[in-house]
């Protein structure tokens, strides 16, 4: 990513996309040309060097598609409401430019797309078993480069992982959520260590994480020479109403109290003996312990 040219930045801000366009305030005012930048952290226009407009990515509360007139005729733009840093009111702007339906995909990600783990569970619910896997380990891993995915699924290459992503994850998603639940990112700041991250797939959106007892829950996953260990917080669950199934690479957790949904697929760093599994439950912590093993795919469940 570059740094915006000529222009006051942000610490830490960095240009996504950036081009040129046009930009309107209200219905009656003319088309003002100029250049445009999406940054980490806000959209702005430029003219020459002096911001013409430009909000935080915050304060975007709605983005459509409208039909405008432009240079003689109807054209498609994208329709911004924005809360005013000023006063708070909610304000309307209108603007055009190249590529403007990947403007508006990335400007939805960044700003309206919330994506929890009930939006992954859905989309989920839609994908083949390996698009599954992809999905599912991204959310909970944050990102992960094209041949750690390719091996996951023991793609042949790159570019059937590519495909799966393209033509069959992004295009379910677009239809569900309004977006792709899955971006490419060159380079990004990882928010949880502050390290930059080149070259990655990462989940779309902001994500949610639901909060235990005004806090992020407990999620723990060990490695160890002979087996791996899973340390995880389930509040308010009952220990006979645990469920743990094991498939492959993944640890399964649900529960069979329907009143407390707790569905939880946990990728694995190797693949697992499901014979070979135990469980501790103790003050809202389940442990689960479970052997290591070469080839086996088979699926145990227990309770």
């Amino acid at each position: 990513m570059r740094k915006i040219k000529g222009l006051p930045s942000k610490e830490g801000e960095e240009i996504i996309l950036s081009g040129q366009g046009a930009y309107k305030y209200n219905l009656r005012s003319g088309w003002r040309l100029g250049h445009f930048y999406l940054t980490t952290k806000r959209l702005l226009f430029s003219k020459a060097i002096n911001v013409v407009f430009e909000v935080p990515l915050e304060l975007i509360t709605a983005v459509t598609l409208e039909k405008q007139g432009f240079v003689f005729r109807q054209r498609k733009v994208i329709c911004l409401l924005y809360k005013s840093v000023r006063t708070g009111k909610v304000s309307k702007a209108w603007i055009i430019m190249a590529g403007l339906e990947s403007w508006r995909k990335k400007i939805y990600e960044m700003t309206q797309m919330i994506i929890d783990e009930e939006t992954i569970n859905r989309i989920a619910g839609r994908l083949d078993e390996e698009s599954k896997e992809i999905l599912w380990y991204l959310w909970q891993n944050e990102y992960a480069k094209i041949n750690e995915l390719a091996e996951l699924i023991r793609a042949p290459t790159h570019m059937d992982v590519l495909l799966k992503i393209r033509e069959i994850m992004n295009p379910i998603a677009e239809k569900m959520v309004g977006g792709p639940i899955l971006t490419f990112e060159k380079s990004k700041i990882d928010p949880g260590t502050g390290e930059k991250i080149l070259f990655s797939w990462w989940i779309a959106g902001k994500r949610s994480y639901p909060p235990v007892r005004g806090r992020e829950r407990l999620l723990d996953i060990f490695d160890e020479v002979d087996y791996i260990a899973v340390i995880m917080e389930l509040a308010g669950i009952q220990k006979d109403d645990i469920l743990l199934k094991v498939e492959g690479k993944r640890l399964i957790v649900s529960t069979q109290n329907s009143d407390k949904r707790i569905p939880e697929e946990i990728y694995l760093p190797a693949e697992v003996n499901p014979e070979g599994l135990t469980k501790r439950y103790n003050n809202d912590i389940l442990e689960v312990r479970v052997q290591k093993a070469r080839n086996n795919k088979t699926s145990v469940l227990f309770s």
